[in-house]
């Protein structure tokens, strides 16, 4: 799974919206990893890690997937500011979230099959929100 930021990860120290050069950087030295280790996981240069990390170039969709996966965070989080908010996940039932990642492993056709499983069940909470705890469905 993912490790996801916290709320202040998308802000450097005055509050401002971080840029994605700035989150490699940050992610990388989080790992205590040279431009040259990082370039090595991606199969690019120490040099075009640098001018990432400098603002000069923007990786490619296909570097943005390999630093996601390298870094084992989300391309949302790489890519987007979103306001300044990252994408947050907060599940406390812990069986729940293991389903989850299970989920997540399988074949698109079996993930829809799951979405409107968990549709029908969010349906079925909602109306009974609306009707009250007395009124049943199936």
């Amino acid at each position: 799974m993912a490790n996801l930021p916290c709320r202040n990860d998308f802000q450097d120290i005055k509050g401002r919206p971080m840029a994605i050069s700035d989150r490699i950087r940050k992610l990388r030295q989080e790992r205590h990893w040279s431009q040259a280790e990082l370039g090595e996981q991606l199969s690019v240069h120490q040099k075009q890690v640098s001018a990432y990390e400098r603002g000069v170039n923007l990786p490619s969709t296909e570097v943005l997937i390999k630093l996601a996966e390298v870094f084992n965070v989300t391309l949302d989080y790489l890519a987007f500011e979103a306001k300044g908010q990252p994408a947050s996940l907060n599940i406390q039932d812990r069986e729940l979230l293991r389903r989850f990642e299970e989920v997540d492993t399988l074949t698109d056709q079996e993930k829809n099959l799951a979405k409107e499983i968990l549709d029908l069940v969010i349906l079925k909470h909602r109306f009974r929100e609306l009707t009250g705890p007395k009124a049943a469905i199936g």
